[in-house]
């Protein structure tokens, strides 16, 4: 068996696994975000259980985006690929 089918057959390979990109833009952005929450349990400390639960269906909400993401994403590498090995008309 091809080897990249082996490894995802035997959960070698998960994308969500991966450390996130440490990119620039990623780092000012998490930064971006560290600081909000900071001001809102400095202006709000009484939501702070509130805020916890927000933010926990927010990353819900984007694992679950990033779960379609990926079957679209492979979905389409499958198209791409089919239509690769058709034959030249």
């Amino acid at each position: 068996m091809n080897d990249i089918l082996n490894k995802l057959y035997y959960g070698e390979i998960n994308p969500s696994e991966m450390p996130p990109p440490a990119t620039k833009r990623y780092n000012e952005n998490l930064k971006t975000i560290c600081s909000i929450e900071n001001k809102l349990l400095e202006l709000y400390p009484d939501c702070k259980e509130l805020l916890d639960v927000y933010t926990d269906a927010i990353h819900i909400q984007a694992q679950l985006e990033c779960e379609a993401d990926f079957e679209r994403g492979f979905r389409l590498g499958t198209q791409i690929a089919a239509e690769i090995l058709k034959p030249f008309e």
